[in-house]
């Protein structure tokens, strides 16, 4: 059909992003190691057996994981994994009723039914437009006509189901399947039924007295905190629905509330690493990250909050979502997921130490977290290269090649040689059988405020924050060579002007108890280009004079360093000042640091870190211990599973 509001910026097609180097290794584990190696027909139990009646959520793991696991096989279009992909839709499509429900529970409208049928719905849509094999959307066109029939007009509401906690946010979030499946039938009933959901947004119900709400409020510049219910993962994901109902009808205040909403949670709840939330739910984030939060940063957060910049993206062609999506990506997404590529954090602080998502539940062998973060993570070969009508936008720097076609229907391609974003270097080499002309736009990220652009030697200014657009007949053999900035930005913290990080690009550093070996018993200041540095000639002394802990943005000189433990992406020398007293005694130290990914990475309580920096930094108190007890709140320390989900542990040997 066509949409009202079409997107800026499209998605390249299936399998034409090769991502290779880090990027590309730790999507490779996480594929095998994780999403094909899942026992997937433990997934379908719940829905087979209605397990989930007693108030459990296992109707969400299929669909997580599944629609993982498209993704997966776009990456990597085996036959096996294809073999996979049909035996678990086959799997889903034979617990559904005669009367089209898909459902965990025996009764309609328990606690996470809704919240299930729409990752089901998401599951069934992805394989249709995988396959184009009619049986998985007349699975999701039954289905959700037999939702209409109980959730329609007249019929229960839907924003007084699932748990009255999140005010139905978890229930209302099924707007988005149901518009996709509009996009695909043209069928009027669907669009009707989401139009009428979001309508009951604004109408009182008994979980809420002043109805949630979620667009007048967003474009009233309501702070996240004080939307509805402040269930970080859940809202996002109605905002998803929102941004599909737009493309659908064209109607701007859709749009407007999907990209104010946006923009408060950047403003107020993101953290440096690119996500946010504690214990699950907004939290002046921004604000308070400097703080040991309880349970911060659920990685079903992070990964929403990347799908959800990818909507943005798409329909608005503004590069700040691809900032946003890269600087998640690097820092809150990859740090969760543990090396094997097999596991994933359930929450992810910015000092202590990780560990790993406990066992969330038993029968089918996952948690939300482990079944959630792929989805964010394989999203990337989808965004990093785009279209538009006037050729190319390259959001994304990685080892590896891009091939396509533009507008005019030309197939054309390129090479990309990097390491980015450990140097600065990025050498783009086109690869096409003939001239053509069209644009290739460069994201040149916000805070790369010095660049070198050249097109076959011919320089070309960009300006940080924006794409800069090279429009020209491009033929085989032409060199982009684009160098970023990468000098170590010294980061003051926005709710506490006297902690302080560093970012090397997209990238932030940490602290590790591996690599600090070095000072003890002493506190220490980064010594960054603010300093002022002064000789007394009198006494034949140096000394430093602080900057009064300024929130004006500088930079730090970083060596890489000479040598690093094994697991560890990225490692600088970190220049520090020791300052015991006024004037006397100022003198240099190093401290060696590493990207937040591969801080911590040990997933054990003697692997420390710290992101935040506090001025000056006592180095006997640098790491926090014990902090598991705050991220899981049991008596037990939950263990990274040896990855063989059988089963014999489940005794559902009959499948």
């Amino acid at each position: 059909m066509k949409l009202k509001a079409t997107d800026r910026l499209m998605p390249s097609s299936d399998g034409s992003v090769r991502i290779e180097g880090y990027l590309g290794q730790r999507m490779t584990s996480c594929i095998h190691n994780g999403v094909m190696a899942a026992n997937h027909a433990l997934f379908q139990i719940p829905f087979r057996d209605k397990t989930d009646e007693g108030g459990s959520w296992g109707g969400e793991f299929w669909g997580k994981w599944f629609t993982s696991a498209v993704l997966a096989y776009q990456i990597e279009p085996t036959d096996h994994h294809g073999a996979i992909l049909a035996d678990a839709i086959q799997g889903l499509i034979d617990t559904q009723s005669e009367n089209g429900r898909i459902s965990s529970y025996e009764n309609d409208f328990g606690d996470w039914d809704i919240w299930g049928r729409k990752y089901a719905l998401l599951g069934l849509i992805a394989y249709y437009d995988l396959t184009g094999k009619k049986e998985a959307l007349q699975a999701a066109v039954l289905a959700t006509d037999e939702l209409i029939r109980i959730a329609g007009p007249g019929q229960k509401k839907l924003t007084e189901t699932g748990l009255s906690l999140l005010e139905a946010l978890s229930s209302c979030s099924i707007l988005e399947p149901v518009v996709l499946l509009f996009q695909r039938t043209n069928d009027q009933k669907y669009l009707d039924f989401a139009e009428y959901l979001v309508s009951l947004w604004s109408e009182p119900s008994a979980y809420n007295p002043n109805g949630i709400r979620l667009i007048e409020d967003a474009i009233a510049g309501i702070e996240p905190l004080k939307i509805a219910s402040p269930k970080g993962y859940e809202m996002m994901s109605c905002y998803e629905g929102l941004c599909e109902l737009y493309r659908a009808t064209g109607r701007h205040e859709y749009l407007e509330a999907a990209i104010k909403f946006a923009n408060l949670v950047r403003e107020k709840e993101s953290m440096i690493v690119g996500s946010g939330s504690s214990g699950e739910l907004w939290c002046d984030g921004t604000k308070r990250q400097t703080e040991l939060l309880e349970q911060p940063m659920e990685t079903c957060v992070t990964t929403t909050w990347i799908k959800y910049c990818y909507q943005l993206l798409r329909l608005t062609g503004d590069p700040k979502w691809a900032d946003e999506m890269e600087t998640t990506l690097y820092n809150a997404l990859l740090s969760a997921m543990v090396p094997s590529g097999n596991w994933w954090a359930y929450f992810s602080p910015l000092a202590g130490e990780r560990v790993p998502s406990h066992m969330q539940v038993p029968l089918v062998q996952c948690s939300c977290c482990s079944a959630n973060g792929p989805r964010g993570l394989l999203t990337a070969p989808g965004w990093a290269v785009m279209n538009d009508d006037s050729g190319i936008a390259i959001n994304l720097y990685y080892q590896g090649n891009w091939s396509g076609r533009v507008n005019n229907g030309d197939e054309v391609g390129f090479e990309m040689e990097t390491a980015y974003p450990e140097p600065d270097n990025i050498r783009i080499k086109v690869k096409q059988s003939k001239s053509c002309s069209y644009t290739i736009k460069l994201r040149i990220p916000a805070w790369s405020r010095q660049n070198e652009l050249q097109v076959n030697g011919e320089r070309i200014a960009c300006i940080p924050g924006t794409y800069t657009e090279i429009h020209r007949e491009w033929k085989s053999g032409d060199e982009i060579h684009l160098k970023l900035d990468l000098r170590g930005r010294v980061i003051t913290a926005p709710g506490n002007i006297n902690h302080k990080a560093i970012m090397v690009g997209p990238i932030v550093l940490a602290l590790d108890s591996r690599l600090s070996d070095g000072e003890k018993h002493v506190s220490l200041w980064l010594d960054h280009q603010q300093m002022e540095r002064k000789h007394n000639q009198d006494w034949n002394i140096d000394y430093v004079l602080l900057d009064n802990c300024s929130d004006q943005e500088t930079y730090i000189d970083l060596v890489p360093a000479a040598s690093k433990p094994e697991g560890v992406w990225m490692a600088f020398e970190v220049p520090f000042l020791i300052r015991p007293t006024h004037f006397v005694g100022h003198k240099e130290s190093k401290l060696v640091m590493c990207d937040y990914a591969s801080a911590g990475n040990e997933f054990n309580e003697s692997n420390l870190f710290r992101v935040w920096l506090p001025q000056p930094l006592f180095m006997e108190q640098a790491f926090p211990k014990g902090t598991w007890h705050i991220l899981v709140h049991s008596e037990d320390r939950p263990e990274i599973p040896d990855g063989t989900r059988q089963l014999e542990q489940t005794g559902f040997l009959s499948l």
